[in-house]
């Protein structure tokens, strides 16, 4: 990714914009391109759009602000250009120009209003967004700490929403009248009648449990925990971004934090990047859960086994894999755990075909079940029934995928946290 720091406009990326050679390659696997049809929602699209603004034949305007938020900044096409163009900082620089002049899409501004107002970009309450801690008994401060993120104990809320088929503008207009009639929070409970959350949370849960395992008693900031601030970024609020960036990295060294142990990796890739990019001193070292996990093989693998053969797939996570290049890890872990078959799917690795996740899906819901289902398909046909990946955003838009094709009821998608949690519970108890 980019070395620009603070590179927020268009005019900031002059030179990289008028390097594209308009090849195409960046066009193979684009979901954006592949969900709408049209090159103008791919990369090579995009940068002819973008010179046009800068030659003035253009405007900002909110045809020109779909075009450029209709993308799941996958990477796909930073990762192919043999320019090697920054393009993914790019398009965050075009929507910044698009925020700043006050057009964009209310969804996004609902996000970055309930993420300045409640360190969530979903308006949940602390209560909900610890629920899953209760009776782990876990200290509230350590130099190892398990940050759980926004996404890990509240994605249910994403996959319900396009489960049931209501665009997230829907909701959010919903919830502003809720709001007004000082109704939102009793709806939100009535909403938990239903636990979307459930299976996310119990996720970390289990997460906590293997780390014990191992050795690792990590503390968990409770509903002290900050946002990252990645949502701020996506959208193009930069202002904002680094605002968040600078209280949470305070908030953490006050703490005595010394490393962060993550299952989210687009939180990962803001603490191993973005906050060294835009801070220039965060220190705090960032590890996911398969890299903990790779590391110490000799504490729990001779334990993960299954009484019968399972085969999966994994799926790459985006964010681990192109912008993080943890690759290896998740396979490692799934390697070494006794009666399991790993088959990779078309598109893995640093080729992996993004699901639809990375905002796309709050700002153009038809486009990313579009991917998602297309993702789904692709990880169907490697025949395993067991769909594996090592991100929340990923395990509820390939589970919406799934059910957009109509796939088969005992096909499961699940985390990495899972797989090696079921391993290990028919051989010893955690």
């Amino acid at each position: 990714m980019s070395e620009k720091k603070f590179a927020s406009r268009l005019i900031d990326f002059l030179k990289e914009i008028y390097s594209c050679v308009h090849c195409g390659y960046c066009l193979e696997a684009c979901p954006a391109r592949d969900a709408s049809y049209f090159d103008v929602y791919g990369s090579r699209g995009k940068m002819q759009l973008f010179k046009s603004l800068l030659e003035g034949k253009t405007e900002i305007s909110k045809d020109f602000a779909d075009r450029i938020f209709n993308c799941a900044l996958c990477g796909w096409c930073t990762y192919k250009c043999p320019e090697e163009l920054p393009t993914t900082d790019i398009f965050v620089a075009a929507r910044h120009e698009c925020v700043s002049k006050g057009i964009g899409f209310m969804t996004v501004e609902a996000a970055r209003r309930y993420l300045l107002k409640s360190q969530n970009p979903f308006g949940a309450s602390d209560s909900e967004r610890i629920e899953w801690s209760k009776g782990l008994n876990l200290k509230r401060t350590g130099e190892t700490v398990l940050f759980a993120s926004c996404m890990n104990p509240l994605m249910g809320y994403t996959e319900l929403i396009n489960v049931l088929g209501v665009s997230f503008e829907k909701v959010v207009e919903l919830f502003g009248f809720l709001e007004e009639m000082d109704l939102d929070r009793f709806v939100r409970e009535l909403a938990g009648i239903v636990d979307p959350n459930e299976y996310y949370q119990e996720v970390l849960r289990r997460a906590v449990k293997i780390l014990r395992f191992i050795g690792i008693e990590p503390a968990y900031l409770r509903e002290d925990e900050p946002c990252c601030g990645k949502p701020l970024h996506t959208y193009g609020y930069l202002e904002d971004f680094v605002k968040q960036a600078e209280y949470t990295a305070k908030m953490l060294k006050e703490r005595g934090t010394k490393t962060l142990i993550l299952l989210n990796p687009v939180c990962l890739y803001v603490f191993r990047v973005l906050y060294p990019k835009f801070l220039g001193n965060f220190d705090i070292n960032a590890k996911h859960f398969s890299e903990i996990l790779a590391e110490n093989l000799d504490k729990w693998s001779d334990q993960a086994a299954f009484k019968n053969p399972v085969k999966v797939t994994y799926h790459d996570p985006c964010y681990l894999a192109r912008y993080l290049d943890v690759i290896e890890a998740p396979r490692i872990v799934i390697n070494n755990i006794k009666g399991v078959e790993l088959v990779e799917p078309e598109y893995t690795k640093k080729e992996t075909y993004c699901d639809g996740g990375g905002g796309v899906e709050v700002t153009h819901s038809e486009a990313a079940v579009k991917m998602a289902a297309r993702r789904a398909q692709m990880l169907l046909e490697t025949g395993a029934k067991k769909i594996v990946t090592t991100c929340p955003a990923c395990v509820a838009m390939i589970r919406v995928g799934l059910r957009a094709i109509n796939a088969p009821e005992d096909v499961e998608v699940i985390d990495l946290a899972d797989l090696v949690y079921e391993a290990l519970i028919q051989n010893v108890e955690l």
